[in-house]
Parts: C-alpha cells; structure tokens; sequence
C-alpha cells in the first residue's frame, strides 16, 4: 500500500500535480496539511498522490487525514488501516443533526456542517490547510452547474481563503481528469468505504457527468474536461461582457 518510486508516475499524475501546488501556492515545505478523507475514490487517491510527493519530491510537509461520519455511526475501520499503512495520522469525529433537513438542501448543508467539524479538528491539531479530492470533471461540471442553473460564469477555485479562523481549503488535483485517478486507484488496489450517502440519488451533478459524456461522444472528444479547466486560466477579456 505504501508508495513505491516510479519514473512514469511524472507524466501521468505528480506533474500535474506539482503543478498545481505551485501554481497556486497551495503547500510550503515544513507546513501540516490533512486530506478531507470521505472514503470514495477521489480523496483516497489524493491521499496517496500526496504520500507519493511527499516521499519522492523536493516537496516535503507533516501530512494527515481527516474522516467526518455524516448523520450516522459506521465502521471506518478500512480509513484507519489505509493511514496506519502510509504511516500518517488519521482523525476521526461524527455529525450529528436533530433538524430534519429538505432533500433540495441537503447536499449545501452537508457540505458546510462537514466544513465547520473539520475546521473544529484541525484548529485543535494546529493545521491551517486542508485538502480535498475534487479533479478536473468536478470542475467542469461545477461550471456547466453555474452557467446553465444559476446564469454564472465560474467554478470553484484551487484555493479558497474564507476567513483567519477558517482552514485555507485546497484541490491539488484540479488538473487531473476523472479517468487518470480511477485508474490509479484500481491499478493500485486502493480501498474504498462502502457507506454510500442516503441522498446520493438526488445529487443535482450527476446529470452533468452525464451531460460531459454526451458532448465528448458528439464532438467526438476526449478530455473535455481538462479543456473546460485550461479556459479558467486562459480567459479572453475582450469578449466577456461587461456592464459599462
């Protein structure tokens, strides 16, 4: 489970990655960073990217992960040996809400609450950033999301600075596509926990994963998620309208 150097592994995931940390000032050496750990795919790759760099680059910082229980009590027993097997800290602490939640909202205020017991740990750990594993299709579809339902042009960005007494919130892997981390976490036999949210079935976003399919079929292609993310940083001010 512990990573093992490979020449090949710049140009398929740490380029990018490193990339991105620079780019966008996301960790110094020396600094406490901790990894939102939801148990899917995305965070339990990004754990294992950063383990990588950690160990094999110039980059060098005190890593941890972080797991917050939505709503109910379950196992985590898979979390807690995936970090004893990278050899890094692992906290742990559950949500709990006495409020019955509209289903149309619930997604917003999980996300917050999550938000809040995060930064509730990681103030007593004394570690200032955290990060999470949302990657170049998230970013896509966030901005499709955003253009389509809520008439903005914008997605979320690499790093977030919401206030001093708040984590400064940071996505390594906005560069990497969807495709590339699935691969590594099944070529790598990485686990997975298997708690599946009870209002996954009414997440607004999986019409647009849907929808980046389709228009990677009709135009026949691929990578149109990486595309969508390179315009964010490539923006053509004379044709963005502006209010005089």
């Amino acid at each position: 489970m512990k990573p093992v150097y490979n020449k090949n592994y710049g140009k398929w995931f740490v380029n990018d990655v490193l990339k991105a940390i620079s780019r966008y000032r996301m960790i110094d050496s020396g600094e406490k960073i901790s990894v939102a750990l939801s148990g899917g795919k995305d965070s339990i790759t990004l754990l294992y990217i950063l383990k990588y760099i950690n160990d094999f680059s110039h980059l060098k910082f005190e890593l941890s992960a972080i797991h917050v229980k939505t709503f109910s009590d379950y196992n985590t027993d898979i979390l807690k040996e995936y970090c004893n097997q990278l050899e890094i800290p692992y906290f742990e602490t559950i949500l709990e809400s006495e409020k019955e939640v509209p289903k149309k909202s619930i997604c917003y205020l999980c996300s917050r609450l999550k938000r809040g017991a995060i930064s509730s740990i990681l103030k007593e750990k004394g570690i200032k950033k955290v990060c999470f594993g949302h990657h170049a299709n998230d970013v896509a579809e966030t901005l499709l999301m955003n253009m389509i339902e809520n008439k903005k042009l914008g997605s979320f960005s690499p790093r977030v600075e919401i206030s001093e007494n708040e984590p400064i919130i940071l996505r390594p892997m906005v560069y990497l596509e969807e495709a590339i981390i699935n691969s590594l976490h099944k070529n790598h036999n990485l686990p997975l926990l298997e708690e599946v949210c009870m209002y996954g079935y009414c997440n607004n976003r999986s019409k647009y994963k849907k929808l980046i399919l389709q228009m990677e079929e009709a135009i026949e292609q691929k990578s149109i998620s990486a595309s969508i993310t390179k315009s964010l940083e490539n923006l053509d001010y004379t044709n963005i309208w502006r209010q005089s």
